[in-house]
């Protein structure tokens, strides 16, 4: 059986998140695939729940502090991980092995690349990103809204993160990307790397049926979770031009999710056609009560997982076109999809009073994205690419390089 070592921040609970839905669901479809997972990670905000095929091994200890973080060359997240506490651990569980394939989940564990030496047996490195986190600080940087002793600090995690990104995808064997936009960024980072693009799953909630008509509500509903700066960097982004546009056309904005309540605060003084809802246990009633969902993320790429969540709830999805990346064309073809945000939402007022259109988008994407999206074929793969490179070295830089699509098809890059 393959022994997988997969080292993370923290352990992925509770699934309020993009980012710890992805990683604790592709870490259960390597368990079902037939792997033995043990995954490790500082304490999270709620106890583990048990996962067929992965044993969660709690690190001692926490993160450092933000200040202290600053002062070193890794971008803040990563050195914020870095510490005695983890770095023990590390060595601890390192000697229970052998591990056939260590996971480093994210670019805040690339630090642990700097200590492979203590693995014995030659196990494969792994790389999940969730993000080409460059091209993502690279964005917060260049938000002109942000103040410039912000930016200040935007611009220099920005050149720390490309610099370290690009070390931990050069020292891994496989990297795996969440769309083939990634997966093309990190080809040209890494040329000796291995890629593999595995777009989330969905196991979620499936409406059978649902129809939009003149009672329900004019509203567009927005999902997510506004921890992160550039989640709320985005919905401000959104909110100033969208509030004033959608409150004289009579739309209401409904924003759920997780979020600080002084940045709660500071919205609910400031808008007037949107309403929020903080972090909620079932999603489905809120997108009942909704025409349409609306993703409008200009800082960021990766995959979006609420689109999922909208899509199998049968909601129609009015999105920045860059927002629906990953997704099949034949699902994109069902969205009201637009380059720019003024363009989006004149389209919005229209089409939102026009429940024939409304209920043939969201009728047509379920369809074509009912069987896109499965989690054990995810995890199938990331086995058979952990199994396949087994012993090998890492590659020379001037071999050619393959990518491989959520499918297994081989893509020759042409990258020396």
């Amino acid at each position: 059986m393959t022994r997988c070592l997969w080292l993370a921040r923290t352990l992925p609970f509770p699934w309020t998140a993009g980012d710890r839905i992805y990683t604790a669901k592709l870490a259960g479809a390597l368990g079902h695939a037939g792997a033995e997972v043990t995954f490790a990670g500082f304490a999270a905000e709620v106890p583990p729940q048990p996962m067929s095929g992965i044993t969660w091994h709690v690190v001692p200890g926490q993160p450092r502090g933000r200040l202290p973080a600053l002062a070193s060359p890794m971008p803040l997240v990563a050195a914020r991980h870095d510490v005695p506490a983890y770095r023990a651990a590390l060595g601890e569980l390192a000697r229970k092995g052998p591990w056939q394939a260590v996971v480093v989940d994210q670019y805040g564990m690339g630090w642990a690349l700097r200590h492979r030496h203590l693995f014995a047996g030659d196990p494969t490195f792994v790389f999940v990103t969730h993000d080409h986190e460059a091209s993502v600080t690279g964005m917060q940087w260049r938000d002109a809204t942000a103040s410039l002793g912000k930016r200040l600090y935007l611009g220099q995690n920005y050149l720390k993160t490309r610099h370290f990104e690009r070390w931990i995808a050069r020292n891994s064997h496989l990297v795996t990307t969440i769309t083939e936009a990634d997966a093309a960024l990190f080809a040209a980072d890494a040329p000796a790397a291995r890629v593999l693009t595995l777009v989330p799953g969905y196991d979620g909630t499936r409406v059978a049926a649902r129809r939009i008509g003149p009672e329900t509500p004019r509203a567009v509903v927005l999902f997510g979770s506004y921890r992160w700066s550039a989640k709320q960097a985005n919905l401000r982004i959104f909110l100033d031009k969208a509030d004033p546009i959608l409150a004289r056309a009579g739309i209401e904005i409904r924003v759920v999710g997780d979020m600080p309540e002084d940045f709660r605060r500071t919205l609910e003084g400031r808008y007037q056609a949107a309403r929020f809802t903080g972090f909620v246990e079932d999603p489905a009633p809120h997108l009942a009560a909704a025409r349409m969902a609306v993703l409008a993320e200009p800082i960021g790429g990766g995959f979006k997982m609420k689109l999922l969540e909208y899509i199998f709830n049968r909601v129609p999805v009015a999105a920045l076109s860059a927002c629906a990346s990953g997704l099949p064309p034949e699902v994109q073809a069902e969205m009201l999809l637009e380059p720019e945000l003024d363009g989006l939402l004149r389209r919005v007022q229209v089409v939102i009073d026009q429940p024939a259109q409304l209920n043939a988008w969201q009728e047509r994407a379920f369809a074509a994205a009912a069987d896109a999206f499965d989690w054990a074929d995810r995890g199938r793969l990331l086995l058979e690419a952990i199994e396949e490179r087994r012993g090998a070295p890492l590659r020379s830089a001037a071999k050619q390089t393959k990518t491989y699509s959520s499918l297994g098809q081989a893509i020759d890059t042409g990258k020396a």
